[in-house]
């Protein structure tokens, strides 16, 4: 049966266990844990009483803790990978005013009346110091300032406020332009104003809070790379941001994405704690001018260029239409024991034989290919399995060597065609499906074909019967 402890007694337990204490501490432990400039309440209230008669109460209970229990010290500390508050240092009130942009208003302290926010540049030789941000407050008359590094003094690059925490105030909203970050398209910094600081709010997933294209890692090859487009803004004083739920091959300067894609978009929230964290996903499908929400079984639709075939001509006739379309040159074929390819333009008067029976010539440049100079598609008559893509090299056209995971030819498998925007695609049966990928320029002298997705196709001799499954 256990016994209770008379007042007295433990009191003089209390005074043992805290004596024992205080004899472990060291010099060195005395050393300022926090920065220099102290998180300082603007006045006294009734919240702030209760708040130090929290930390005492607090204070009480881990030494109780101590002495009634085997509580181990990680379990009462902080985890060492979670976000926290890095409070701004009071430096930068002699700095030289940034004048390039309008200084932002916006109503911090939620009394109604916007504040005005200055900008002081830290010089720097390079111009990429900080920032320190100042204001007056309008609800107290204090002053509130913060320390802002976005990658340049040059411009303040500030973006819509937001209220994040959903108090009737609003958080600053800087642009931070990082070419090494994830994606390479920048990301926001918000600020908050905590007790006469404009606070940076560490954030909590932040690879899911940038813009620019993000490889998958293991999914690309020396070719391409698969990608999801990152992206966020800001709608209704609200942060978002979202990416594609499958990724898309970018190569050559090119993404390839559908007309329309599934993505998972997220709403941004500061906690009590200060951190930016997000919600649960929500499902939306996105297209180049417009977000719905998602249907009860969304599907990406089918990629974004003209399927059908291109035209060809025969040995004799000339392509005039592609000097008509601004492309800058003409091109035949001349008939003979050896069909030469005659292309006329660009300075230049370029004949180079082919080595195709029954040539045919494609009446559209393969301008996803290559477009800087002349490039043509060749087919043949007596033989459709053979498909060749020239390139103007100065004073001669060279025959690409198709490289990579698949071979450029159309045979009763795989289709290849030559599109009327100038899209060089091969479709390759992949079950009920099939595989679509489009060709590209990957060096001088070679092509590769890029995954466009996969694609239920109705008439195989009919691209333009291509959807989605």
């Amino acid at each position: 049966m256990s016994t209770t402890p008379d007042v007295p007694d433990l009191e003089a337990r209390l005074r043992a266990a805290l004596a024992a204490r205080a004899d472990l501490v060291r010099g060195e432990d005395l050393t300022p844990l926090a920065t220099v400039t102290p998180l300082r309440p603007r006045r006294s209230t009734p919240w702030a009483l209760l708040a130090a008669a929290a930390v005492v109460l607090l204070v009480l209970g881990v030494v109780l803790q101590g002495v009634g229990s085997r509580t181990r010290s990680d379990e009462v500390a902080p985890e060492p990978d979670a976000p926290r508050l890095d409070l701004p240092a009071d430096v930068g009130r002699g700095w030289e005013p940034a004048t390039l942009s309008r200084a932002p208003r916006l109503d911090l302290d939620g009394d109604g009346t916007r504040e005005k926010v200055d900008f002081l540049a830290e010089p720097t030789e390079d111009f990429d110091g900080r920032f320190r941000m100042q204001t007056t407050l309008s609800a107290t008359g204090e002053e509130a300032y913060g320390i802002a590094k976005i990658g340049t003094t040059i411009d303040t690059n500030v973006l819509d406020p937001i209220d994040a925490d959903g108090d009737g105030d609003q958080e600053l909203v800087l642009y931070y332009d990082d070419p090494t970050a994830v994606g390479g398209g920048g990301y926001p910094l918000v600020f908050d104003l905590r007790e006469g600081l404009l606070v940076q709010a560490p954030v909590e997933d932040p690879d899911l809070l940038v813009r620019g294209q993000v490889p998958v890692p293991g999914e690309g090859t020396e070719h391409y790379e698969m990608v999801r487009l990152h992206n966020y803004w800001i709608e209704g004083g609200t942060l978002r941001s979202s990416r594609p739920v499958s990724p898309y091959a970018s190569g050559n300067m090119t993404l390839l994405t559908p007309r329309t894609y599934v993505i998972d978009a997220w709403t941004w929230t500061l906690g009590d704690d200060g951190v930016l964290r997000h919600g649960d996903a929500e499902c939306l499908m996105q297209s180049f001018d417009s977000t719905r929400s998602c249907g009860a079984d969304p599907l990406d639709t089918i990629m974004y260029f003209p399927v059908e075939r291109a035209s060809y001509l025969a040995a004799g006739e000339t392509l005039d239409a592609l000097e008509e379309q601004g492309y800058g040159f003409t091109a035949r074929v001349d008939d003979g024991p050896e069909p030469m390819l005659v292309v006329e333009g660009y300075g230049r008067v370029i004949e180079q034989a082919l080595d195709v029976r029954d040539p045919l010539l494609g009446s559209v440049q393969p301008s996803s290919v290559f477009y800087d100079g002349a490039s043509l598609v060749v087919t043949s008559a007596a033989d459709p399995s053979v498909f060749e893509v020239l390139v103007q090299d100065d004073d001669r056209m060279v025959v690409m060597d198709p490289v990579g995971e698949i071979d450029l030819v159309n045979d009763g498998e795989q289709r290849t065609w030559l599109t009327e925007n100038g899209a060089v695609a091969s479709a390759i049966p992949d079950g009920d499906a099939w595989s679509l990928w489009t060709w590209t320029m990957v060096s001088r002298t070679e092509i590769a074909a890029l995954p466009w997705g996969t694609v239920c196709i109705d008439d195989v001799d009919d691209p333009r019967s291509i959807r989605a499954c």
